[in-house]
């Protein structure tokens, strides 16, 4: 039987572009990857090289904050450049987004200025004013950021309207005027801050941002709230000594004493 005739097999003249598919498609991965480094988020790509290297290094790693906060050309007015506004949210809100802690922190921009505000909870236990060691990593990152700027800095507390009578803390007029005491003096501590810039003050129960019918209610008005304002801080002008009014030796003459009544004690 005769065989049957093989035909010849023709020869792919399209073999080249599978690897000329291959070339484009690692190409396009070349540039992609181009593109996503050119607008990596440097904030983010300095926190991921410091675990790698804290890792690499069997080391504990500790979250900080750098940010460059540009000098603001602030106006006798007492404006700040939206730029420098900008800045100082973004890198608060960066802060609070590393934080551990970041659902018991909220950033708030208001007409006077930048507020951070946070829960009593995460600061203080309740009834007291010292300051929790969970809380003191939280109050050194607000530190580092708040030393970088010359604003002003406005430290408040807040309770809810539960009363409370304590050998240390009468009222919530006193409580709260403690937290805010003690959480300055630490920022002052921790960043260093100039006391000249900053002050403290309590409110008690009298500025409620939530109902204090509910448990979440009064737990939102348990707050401290740190106020960024939108000035810098200028030394006050000092007056010569003869016109600097009464020395420690000297007192304005007193009123008579049938005028002067005793106040009635505040309803707290």
């Amino acid at each position: 039987m005769a065989k049957k005739a093989r035909h010849e097999e023709h020869e792919n003249l399209e073999r080249w572009l599978v690897s000329y598919a291959d070339f484009i498609t690692l190409l396009f991965a070349f540039f992609v990857m181009l593109y996503a480094i050119s607008s990596l988020n440097t904030g983010k790509f300095r926190v991921m090289s410091n675990a790698i290297t804290a890792t690499f290094q069997h080391k504990k790693v500790i979250g900080s904050t750098h940010v460059i906060i540009p000098k603001d050309n602030t106006q006798q007015s007492g404006k700040v450049t939206p730029n420098t506004q900008a800045v100082m949210v973004q890198a608060i809100q960066l802060m609070v987004e590393k934080s551990s802690r970041k659902g018991n922190m909220e950033v708030v921009q208001t007409k006077h200025g930048i507020v951070l505000r946070i829960q009593s909870k995460l600061l203080f236990e309740s009834g007291h004013a010292k300051i929790r060691s969970r809380a003191l990593p939280v109050l050194k990152s607000v530190a580092g950021i708040l030393a970088k700027s010359q604003k002003e800095i406005r430290i408040s507390g807040y309770t809810d309207n539960q009363p409370i009578r304590t050998s240390r803390y009468p009222n919530n007029w006193v409580l709260s005027t403690m937290r805010a005491v003690n959480v300055l003096t630490e920022l002052i501590r921790d960043g260093p801050l100039s006391p000249q810039r900053a002050g403290a003050a309590g409110f008690g129960r009298y500025r409620p941002i939530a109902s204090n019918l509910t448990a979440s209610g009064r737990e939102k008005n348990r707050r401290v709230e740190i106020l960024i304002l939108n000035r810098e801080y200028h030394p006050p002008h000092v007056l010569p000594m003869e016109n600097a009014g009464p020395g420690p030796h000297q007192t304005f003459p007193n009123r008579k004493a049938d005028q002067a009544k005793p106040l009635p004690p505040p309803d707290i």
